[in-house]
């Protein structure tokens, strides 16, 4: 993969919150998960605003081809990424929460180019 992402550093639209709930630990009957959306970027794209149950700002400032990296500043919710990789294979990175400095963030395909990223999102 040619050409660095940090040249045209890609943007993502912050969106708004969705109210939130809290669960106590409670006795409560098995609920199902709601849904993580997401939003997702490919090599040399970028990507448009959706609204999704978080809001958060992500930017990437490097593109080594087989590696990406970036920071995310999230305002509410939670945020994970996960990378999409030539060969087939993917990497999911760990749920990260709301605070007051960004969190740094990056994906990883060893041996290939990455194709895609996933920012996914719950809360």
């Amino acid at each position: 993969m040619s050409g660095c992402i940090a040249r045209n550093i890609a943007k993502f639209g912050m969106v708004a919150a969705a109210a939130l709930g809290a669960v106590g630990a409670t006795a409560l009957p098995t609920v199902a998960a709601p849904a993580a959306a997401e939003q997702s970027i490919t090599a040399g794209s970028a990507l448009s605003a959706q609204a999704v149950t978080a809001s958060y700002r992500c930017v990437i400032t490097a593109d080594y081809g087989w590696r990406w990296e970036g920071n995310c500043r999230i305002y509410s919710g939670e945020l994970r990424t996960i990378t999409y990789c030539a060969n087939g294979t993917s990497t999911t990175g760990l749920w990260i929460g709301a605070r007051s400095e960004p969190w740094a963030v990056w994906g990883n395909c060893p041996g290939s180019s990455w194709t895609r990223i996933v920012f996914q999102t719950r809360g």
